[in-house]
Parts: structure tokens; sequence; C-alpha cells
């Protein structure tokens, strides 16, 4: 299952206003081939190989999760036949912002419509030229970093259109508020994994009981002490033998009880997932895909560690990835989020200086998730022989199979 090592795919997730992720857009980098002699990405080969290679690797439903999944799509791609190959249940065409409404894209448009793909205008600003391009959509992508006026004229600009409008680059919970009330349908941005307030208020009695257990299970030196604190939080037990059992484990046999647990995954893995279980308490009112993420950035650098010749860091690495979004998780600063938890010095680093050599895990970790290719590509040429690519898409699929 190795990805080639010059694709680079990552994936957004796209919120509906319950918070819930109805979709994802698919992020990826050409191999070197797919760049012309000036230096610019062909888009048409570059989207067509990155599409080879998930279908033909992968598969695009698990890619997808099961959701729609959006593709930015160039004139030659949009114009040419390679869309035959995918399914339209699962692909929204993202019509990119530099395509001209010609007859030739129109035409291609209604043939890819018929066929039952969603058509969205990606990076879209109104102009009056473009309203043939608008009645074939069915969604309307606005980034709010490029308009040239504010979210609500261009909101008041799409008054007539019939379809659902999702605004991206969507990074503070002020601006998801604004964009709920215009009415927006869906949202895409990194506002989810932001905190609400930093450090300005302390966390509630349910929060602050649960984060005890955290520090409880981070504690425990012996087997024995670790079930006790589990035991004590029946919710928290249920869980965690819940997700032990997921396919994600790849267990044989079924896990049930705790103590049966700790024979069969050892203490500092189940203090781990017991953490991992207590903070998604913590986080219930908080977007599922935080905790998601939070476990694909655990996998992944866990799979780092033993790409890098250290099985024995395994676990501090999956820390801390997973509490890398502890602020988010818990509306508190990092160095107030952890101030009362038992982690290793390195760990603890790492989650509070970026410059570190485990915070420079967690950059690589924002890279990934945010299409950053120019810092991807500099770590891949440090790394070796390590596949970093093919690794971060292990650990997407990892956490969807855990059914968060």
């Amino acid at each position: 299952m190795a990805l080639s090592r010059n694709v680079f795919i990552g994936r957004q997730p796209i919120f509906n206003r319950n918070n819930e992720v109805e979709a994802y857009e698919l992020l990826y980098r050409p191999a070197q081939q797919a760049i012309d002699s000036s230096g610019m990405i062909d888009g048409n080969e570059a989207t067509a190989k990155v599409l080879v290679n998930t279908l033909m690797e992968f598969g695009l439903a698990r890619v997808a999760g099961n959701k729609k999944l959006f593709v930015n799509c160039t004139y030659e791609f949009i114009t040419g036949d390679f869309l035959e190959l995918l399914p339209p249940e699962t692909i929204v065409l993202e019509v990119l912002e530099d395509i001209q409404p010609d007859e030739k894209v129109l035409e291609s448009l209604r043939r890819w419509k018929a066929m039952g793909f969603t058509i969205a205008l990606d990076d879209f600003i109104y102009a009056p030229h473009l309203q043939p391009l608008m009645d074939l959509a069915d969604l309307i992508k606005v980034d709010i970093t490029v308009l040239p006026h504010s979210m609500a004229e261009e909101r008041e600009r799409l008054r007539a259109f019939k379809g659902r409008l999702l605004v991206e680059k969507v990074e503070t919970l002020a601006e998801h508020t604004e964009a709920v009330a215009l009415g927006f349908d869906l949202f895409q941005g990194y506002f989810y994994n932001k905190p609400e307030t930093l450090g300005q208020k302390g966390m509630d009695a349910n929060k602050a009981q649960t984060m005890l257990v955290v520090r409880e299970a981070m504690q425990a030196e012996s087997a024995a002490e670790l079930e006790v604190t589990i035991s004590r939080d029946v919710s928290i037990a249920y869980k965690l033998l819940k997700y032990i059992n997921s396919p994600g484990f790849g267990l044989r046999s079924e896990v049930k009880s705790i103590k049966h647990a700790l024979t069969m995954l050892g203490l500092r893995n189940v203090r781990s997932w017991t953490s991992i279980v207590a903070m998604s308490s913590v986080a219930s009112d908080k977007p599922d895909e935080l905790i998601k993420q939070s476990l694909v950035r655990g996998r992944f650098l866990e799979l780092l560690a033993e790409a890098e010749g250290h099985p024995e860091l395994k676990n501090d690495y999956f820390v801390l990835g997973m509490f890398s979004l502890l602020e988010a998780m818990l509306d508190m600063s990092m160095a107030d989020a952890i101030a009362d938890l038992s982690l290793p010095a390195l760990v603890r680093q790492g989650l509070l200086d970026r410059h570190s050599p485990l915070g420079e895990r967690i950059q690589l970790l924002d890279a990934m998730e945010q299409g950053v290719w120019e810092r991807i590509e500099e770590m891949v040429e440090r790394s070796g022989s390590m596949n970093l690519p093919s690794m971060y898409t292990q650990a997407i699929f990892w956490a969807d199979e855990l059914n968060i």
C-alpha cells in the first residue's frame, strides 16, 4: 500500500451547519515530471496523476471516508474524458477560478452534470459574465481571504443563486459565526482546531474531572494502578474497550476487560488510549473531526518514530501528536492544559516549543494538513528513505477505521 513517493495527498474537512463533516477536499502535489519547464505545475496532469494513484492504490471511497470528495479541475480536465473513470456519486468537480465559460466548458459541464457529478465553482467572486457557470453549478465556494469586499457583500451578490454556498479559509470562531448568520451552508478552514478562548477561563467541573483521569492515567506506574483509575469511570472504560475492539487495532480476539487490554497491549499503550478516550469526552462540544485529526497526528508520528529507527519512542510520539490539539479541545493555552500532566520531558518541550526537535514534528503535521508542499518536500529530502506521504495517508485510513 505504498503511495508513489512523489505524490503527496492530504484532505481538508468540509463541515455543515451542525459542525458535522459532510465532505473532504482532496489536496495534492504532483510528481516532479508534472512540472513544466517554467517550473509551473501542469494542473491537468497533476490532477489526473493523483486520482489515478488514489484509485489504483487506495480506492476513492476509502480516501473520501465514505463522504463526498471535492477535486480541483482544470480546463483540460473538465473538457477531456478522464472523468469517465470516476464515480459521480462520490466526486464533486471544483471548477477553478481561472476557467472562463466558453462553449466547450459549458458543454462538458452539462455532460458531467447529466452523469450525476456535483458541480462546484471554486474561489468564486461574482461577475455577470460568469452567470452561465452559476446556472450549471450546484455549489459555490467563497474564499474569504481573496474577496475584494466583505463576506456579507458577496453573500448579497449571490442572493439569487439557488444552490448551496460554502465559505472557505475560515480560521476563527468569529468568522464561522458570521458565515452561519449570513446563511452559508458549508464551511472549510481551521476554525475547528483553534481554541475559542486562550487561557481566559477555567475548565468546568466535568472537564476538570475528566482531565483528572488523564492525569492519573499518565502517572500510573503499574497495570493494577491504571486498571483502578479506568474502572472508576464506567463511561471511559466502555469507550476504551469499544475503540480497542475496532478494526483499526487489528486484534484477532475480542478484548473483554481492562485487565485483558492491559495484558494484550501493555501499560504504555493502554495509558495513551485512556487519555484519548477521556479527551474525546472533554471535547464532546467540539466537532468529531478534532478528535479524528488528533488520532491522525498521533498515528503519523508513531509511524515516523518507527521509520526513524526509534521504536522505543513510538508511544511518546503518539502522545505528542494526540496532545498537539489540546488547546482547541480545552479552550486553554497549551501551558495551562498540560501543567498538571505527567509527560516525558521531550514531549512537553515539543508541545510548548515548535522549534524544539519534537516541536518540528508538529510543524510537519501542520504542513501536511494545510498542503504547504514546500515544507513537506523539505522534510522529505531530509528524511532520506522515509515515505512521509504514504505514512500520512496510512494514518488517515487508520483513524477512519476507528469510527470515532
